[in-house]
């Protein structure tokens, strides 16, 4: 009888519309959402698993109704008469609605991953407890589905677990240690040490075993339901306790000047011990990334190279090597490098890399360095009408137009995140020497004099071959 039903309602699952239409969704959202970035293996099955969501809920919300449309619209003297108990369609359900979840979410996130490792060279760690996470945390969206539905029998019940747990998942960022009793956890960053993924798939599992005897319960009290909760608490219980128990990657204390000491062990060998990074030269510069993001440097050539090409010989060979930063705990980081992020992909990223190559190179950055101070803090270097900055941005143009701006806002005022200060006329001036034929050999051979702060635009404009086609006043508090 529990095989005809199990059949039965594997068919209904094969077919169901709301199952089916939610795997297509997540993968379809997922592989949007991270479309402009290089393929991370650390994060980006984080992000599935917290996306695969969305899933679950289709399947709790479909499981429940299963379970609970024996008892409606005078089913029950419909089925009053058949050799199936209600018992039958229980454990049929509680086969049936897993599987097909399992394989919905094995669809959706090995999808996800195909895709993203045939989008370019991945960087990161890959742990593979996280995909099987993603199907677990959907077969317990089942279990849990066909309990609700056998327990409360309302249509509404099922929307309304997904909707409490919904909040509470997007709420984990602030419920501490706790976030890990949920069924997934989405808050990480690529810098962090490694999760208790491994534990808290143990916990996930073990709660659908839970939800799956609660749900037989519902009928009569025997031996194998019963087994199925007391040995899946007996398993819950102490992997849930570990897992929420893990130290958070760092504890930084208010009005301290944060050093290393504050942070985790984890941290400081995995990002500052003797083998964080494996190194590698490529045409006379040394590229330094962490383990795993090895095959990111051939993408962060491509924006350090044009730059670095355009420089005078010999300061070619002095240009500062190229060693990944750690986002979280940049404070460690050693700034006399070229850094480059955790993350790759986005044009923007491309320019940030080749700012920091230019004005390193042109002493922009030193200035900036100078120019903060603790009664100034958020005030951006006023370069304007300097023969440098135009150089420094021919330098970027080299990757990324001249004109592209990286902005936010400080105090309500619009400042750059490299905290320089330009204006139109240095763009414009850029742009016309990119224009500019023999544009290379003109900066080559003028470098020590364009790079003084004192030499102006106009000064410098013989020197480049252009023309006066821009006012370009020296700021009101110039940036030495």
């Amino acid at each position: 009888m529990t095989r005809g039903l199990f059949l039965f309602e594997a068919r209904r699952l094969a077919r169901h519309p709301l199952v089916w239409g939610a795997t297509v969704l997540v993968l379809a959202l997922q592989t949007s959402l991270s479309w402009d970035q290089q393929p991370d293996l650390t994060m980006d099955l984080v992000n599935a698993t917290g996306l695969a969501t969305c899933l679950a809920a289709a399947v709790l919300i479909v499981a429940s109704l299963g379970a609970s449309r024996d008892g409606r619209h005078g089913m029950p003297e419909s089925l009053a008469g058949l050799p199936g108990r209600a018992e039958h369609r229980t454990r049929a359900l509680l086969l049936a609605t897993p599987l097909a979840a399992g394989v919905a979410a094995a669809v959706a996130v090995g999808g996800y991953l195909v895709i993203r490792l045939l989008s370019g060279p991945a960087g990161g760690r890959l742990d593979v407890w996280e995909p099987l996470t993603a199907v677990a945390a959907a077969v317990l969206a089942a279990t849990l589905g066909v309990a609700v539905g056998r327990w409360a029998r309302w249509l509404i019940a099922g929307p309304l677990v997904v909707a409490v747990l919904g909040f509470l998942i997007y709420m984990n960022p602030a419920n501490g240690q706790a976030r890990w009793l949920l069924p997934v956890m989405q808050v990480h960053r690529p810098d962090w040490p490694d999760r208790p993924s491994a534990l808290h798939l143990v916990y996930v599992l073990a709660a659908a075993a839970v939800f799956g005897g609660i749900a037989l319960l519902r009928h009569r009290l025997r031996p194998v339901p019963v087994a199925a909760v007391v040995m899946g608490l007996a398993v819950a219980v102490p992997s849930g306790a570990i897992a929420a128990s893990t130290r958070p990657p760092a504890q930084f204390p208010t009005n301290v000047t944060l050093t290393l000491d504050h942070v985790d062990s984890r941290v400081r060998e995995r990002y500052f011990g003797p083998h964080a990074y494996r190194c590698a030269e490529r045409q006379g510069i040394t590229y330094c990334a962490f383990p795993g993001y090895e095959p990111w440097i051939p993408l962060w050539e491509q924006a350090v190279r044009p730059v670095v090409a355009a420089l005078p010989a010999a300061l070619r060979a002095r240009v500062p090597q190229v060693r990944q930063m750690t986002p979280t705990w940049s404070f460690a980081d050693d700034s006399g490098m070229v850094q480059p992020p955790m993350s790759w992909g986005h044009p923007d990223q491309r320019r940030m890399l080749a700012e920091d190559v230019a004005f390193r190179t042109t002493g922009l950055y030193d200035s900036a360095v100078r120019h903060f101070t603790p009664s100034r803090p958020g005030t951006p270097c006023d370069v304007r009408g300097q023969a440098r900055t135009v150089v420094a941005l021919w330098l970027i143009g080299q990757v990324s137009p001249p004109e592209a701006r990286r902005q936010l806002y400080v105090d309500g005022d619009r400042r750059r995140l490299s905290g320089l200060d330009w204006g139109q006329a240095e763009i414009g001036y850029a742009k016309l020497l990119l224009a500019s034929p023999g544009a290379r050999e003109r900066v080559q051979a003028n470098w020590d004099t364009l790079m003084k702060p004192t030499t102006t635009i106009d000064q410098a404009l013989p020197l480049l071959g252009l023309g006066r086609r821009f006012d370009a006043p020296m700021g009101a508090t110039p940036c030495k």
